[in-house]
Formats: C-alpha cells, structure tokens, sequence
C-alpha cells in the first residue's frame, strides 16, 4: 500500500497541529546514552505527539510540519501517515529532518538533539496553509526566530479569520529562547511575535518549567492572552493552574508511576482538545467546559505515559 492510497482513507482533520515533525531515537530504559548500543526509532516532536495521540482518541488530526526531502522525511511522514493522521500538510523540503535522542533513567528522560532550528522554523512558516478548512489549529513547540514566527502568528490570526479556535502549548526550549534579551528587558522581533502568537489563543498551556523559560510567572502571560482565553499551567504530579475568565482554578491529577515521560505534555494537550474539539469557539471560554477538558487531559496523559513506545 502507498502513501496516496493510505491518505484517501484518512478523515479530514478536525484539529491541525502545527509544529515541530521529528525522529526520536530512544536508548533502551534505564540505558544512558553514553553506553545505548541500540536505539529505538520513534516518531516524535510536539505536533507528531499531539495529532498521533488526537487519532487514537478517534479525533480526526492533521500534520502541518517540514521535514527533509530525504530517507527520514519520507518515512516519518508514511509512518506518521500510518498512524491515522493526515499529512497532506506536511512539507517535504531542504530542511533537514531532525533528529533528537533521549534515555529515560529512573521515569526521568534525558535528550540530546541534532536539529537545524532556525532553517526548521522557517520551513515551518513557509508550510502553513492559506487556508485551514479545519474546527481547531493547534501550535507547538513553535521556536522565537526572527520572521519565521511572525509568519506562523499570520497564520493564527487567518485560522481565527477563518472561524477556527487556536490553541498553543508553549513547549519552550531553553536553547532557543535569548536569555539576554529578556534579562535586559529588550526583547527581540522574534519573542515579540511569539509573543504576537500568544495573543491569537483562545487556550494556551504551558508548564512550570515553560515558565521559568519565559522568565515569566502565571498570572503576567495570562495578562498577555486574550480577556476570553484561558491559561491552563501544568506542574508534573502536582495540580494543574486554570486561568480564564472565570477567574483561577486548580485540578489535581490522580498519581501515576511512569514508564516513559516523554511527550506526556503533548497527550495531556491531545486529551484537553478532544473534550474541546466540539464545542463552539466561544463556549472555550466557559469555565466548567474548561475544568472537564483539563481532567480529561490529566487522564489521557496518564495512559500515555504508562505505556512503553517501539
């Protein structure tokens, strides 16, 4: 069977996520990468994590992603394909398909990664659609370069255009985020469209440790959101922080030993937009459909990281 012929069976997509499309090549548990003499190849990155987990919920996902025109780009695609998604919007190109390696040590995950960030962001922007033809456009991991995220804010702001809910899991990496920049309280053009990405949202997540990224703290980058928009604010074990219109809230998640963590922040997304998917734009706003959506996240995020990947 081909990759055409896998696609025609695909339902369109409800949710488009939008970002990072990556291998992760993972050393065997308890393996450190100094001493891995096999690694397992996975399909990883924010939006491959989300619109896989969307597809085994029974939502409708899509792919809007750039990889390498290449051994790598192909196959992530028809697996990715395979999967249930669809990747009619994902861009074969010059940008190199990245490649990022982790060993999970104690349900702890390290990672070492060989990408071409700033060539990704931009092949990245130059993918996004004219149009979306979709219910919800979901960003991740969306890197601060310089005109590459301005273009990817553009196209938030055509998806709510468009009638479409936007939402973003902030899923930032210290390496590409300017430190100085922040610290002199200067921030550059590509934070300030970050940023500008931020202010399409009608839901955005994030975790503590995104937080101390942005050198940021909850409530100030609520105060950035749309009056409507809810800010949801993840903490590991601990409760997570919903912030909306209706004021603060905490949801507590039930326990859970973990066999490998990585990507549980974006199933935990995945669980929250399939409660949402549904629902009219504006009834995002409503606290109670909010609450339900983040329990319902906790619990997808739960069974993702109980399982083993391979």
């Amino acid at each position: 069977m081909d990759h055409k012929t896998r696609q025609t069976r695909i339902e369109p997509a409800e949710v488009v996520c939008v970002g990072e499309a990556l291998w992760d090549l993972i050393a065997p548990e308890g393996i450190p990468l100094e001493r891995a003499k096999l690694l397992r190849r996975v399909p990883g990155g924010g939006a491959v994590n989300t619109a896989t987990a969307l597809a085994r919920l029974g939502v409708p996902s899509g792919l809007c992603a750039a990889v390498g025109d290449d051994a790598l780009g192909r196959g992530l695609r028809d697996e990715v394909a395979a999967a249930g998604v669809d990747v009619s919007r994902l861009a074969l190109g010059a940008a190199r398909t990245g490649l990022m390696f982790a060993a999970i040590e104690r349900g702890e995950a390290r990672f070492l990664g060989y990408r071409q960030g700033d060539i990704e962001a931009r092949a990245l922007a130059a993918a996004t659609p004219a149009r979306w033809q979709t219910r919800v456009v979901h960003f991740t991991g969306i890197a601060p370069v310089r005109g590459a995220v301005g273009a990817v804010a553009r196209a938030a702001a055509s998806a709510r255009r468009e009638g479409c809910a936007v939402s973003v899991d902030a899923n930032a990496r210290p390496r590409m985020w300017p430190r100085a920049e922040r610290a002199a309280g200067e921030p550059g053009a590509g934070v300030r469209g970050w940023f500008r990405l931020l202010g399409e949202a009608d839901l955005v997540k994030c975790s503590v440790g995104d937080l101390d990224v942005l050198g940021t703290t909850a409530r100030a980058l609520r105060d950035r959101l749309r009056p409507e928009a809810t800010l949801v604010v993840t903490d590991g074990a601990r409760a997570t922080l919903v912030l909306g219109p209706g004021g603060e809230r905490s949801v507590a998640p039930r326990p859970v030993r973990p066999l490998d963590p990585t990507g549980a922040g974006d199933a935990f997304c995945a669980g929250m937009l399939a409660s949402l998917v549904w629902q009219e734009r504006a009834a995002w706003a409503d606290a109670t459909l909010m609450l339900r959506a983040v329990a319902r996240g906790h619990d997808v995020a739960r069974a993702w990281v109980r399982r083993k990947r391979g």
